[in-house]
């Protein structure tokens, strides 16, 4: 599972680029009743993502998950490499469903 990291400032910086060619990333939104946009925040950061907007928008290696509140709770829009979106997607939904 893609973490997040910090810029290194070198060579290392560029380790990770064939996760960011937007051609091989996927969409996918999800609607997850009873979670919170907080509770969603900090689901995503324990798969490895770090919140680029609070509560709103949350970023790992390869992948961005736009969260969204609803009436039910929230939706969660998943963008992300096609080598990661279903692995992200299945733990994420595993750990919503023990969260509420």
């Amino acid at each position: 599972m893609p973490i997040s990291t910090s810029s290194f400032g070198d060579e290392r910086d560029g380790r990770y680029s064939e996760y960011e060619s937007p051609e091989q990333f996927e969409t996918e939104s999800m609607d997850f009743a009873g979670l919170s946009a907080e509770s969603a925040e900090n689901l995503l950061k324990r798969l490895g993502g770090g919140v680029a907007e609070k509560n709103s928008v949350v970023e790992g290696i390869g992948w961005k998950a736009f969260i969204q509140p609803n009436d039910a709770g929230v939706t969660v829009q998943f963008d992300a490499h096609d080598e990661l979106l279903d692995d992200l997607i299945r733990r994420f939904e595993e750990m919503a469903a023990r969260a509420v």
